[in-house]
């Protein structure tokens, strides 16, 4: 995580997070872009309702309460306090909290974390897709030629730059690379997006901070581990099972 130089560990459990945001077209995309310059689907973790620690985001369901987020700003159990909070701004939740219920790691994070596989997968209780819209699922091969990075701060302030990204070589896979000051620890799951939608501010996630040194070892330069085969049949994975755990 960036960088406190240590984890934040949240105690027993699965995560998952619900919230309230735009107003949607039947698609799940935000009719029109919010006033807050971030993607309406980009929020921050909460504990307790009060303190940012990590950045998450909404990713398309079928049910509606999915998120996307790095692995290594959860711990195995579940925090009981844990809630979502999506284009939160001036400690202010426009579009409502949302608990999380549940939280899925690729097999690889535990027990040494893997820096290729720093992501999770985070559900909550209610369909927060339909208040705050989504984002879709991309890949981060081939590199893509501009992205955009938005990601808070402890404060709970969001950072958004957009620029061409570079890689690196990390335990024997590429990832992205974004050199761009002012992503502190509370970053850590801040999509990079691209293909952004003029209207609905929505885009494809590309990659999160995280990966190679948690996401960076300071401000300026941030990672992703690869979003590949194992991000996708793992996204596969949870939405076949949240949809069948509705039937």
């Amino acid at each position: 995580m960036r960088h406190l130089h240590a984890r934040w560990w949240l105690g027993p459990g699965l995560v998952i997070i619900a919230a309230s945001v735009l107003f949607l077209s039947a698609s799940g995309q935000a009719r029109e872009h919010p006033r807050f310059p971030g993607s309406s689907a980009v929020g921050v973790l909460l504990l307790r309702g009060r303190h940012p620690f990590c950045t998450a985001s909404v990713v398309q369901s079928s049910s509606g309460d999915l998120l996307l987020t790095a692995a290594h700003c959860l711990g195995r159990r579940l925090a009981t306090t844990l809630m979502f909070a999506p284009s939160y701004h001036d400690e202010r939740a426009p579009f409502g909290e949302w608990h999380v219920t549940g939280q899925v790691f690729p097999a690889g994070w535990f027990p040494h974390g893997d820096v290729n596989e720093d992501f999770a997968f985070l559900t909550v209780h209610g369909d927060v897709q339909a208040r705050a819209g989504a984002e879709r699922l991309g890949f981060s091969a081939p590199v893509p030629t501009w992205v955009r990075l938005e990601g808070y701060s402890l404060a709970g302030k969001l950072t958004i730059c957009s620029r061409r990204p570079s890689t690196i070589m990390a335990a024997g896979q590429q990832q992205l690379s974004f050199a761009c000051p002012g992503y502190w620890s509370a970053s850590s799951g801040g999509p990079f997006l691209t293909d952004i939608d003029g209207r609905s501010g929505l885009g494809i996630i590309v990659g999160i901070i995280g990966g190679y040194q948690e996401g960076g070892s300071t401000p300026v330069v941030s990672y992703s581990s690869p979003f590949g085969a194992v991000l996708h049949q793992l996204y596969v994975t949870m939405t076949h099972a949240v949809a069948s755990a509705r039937e």
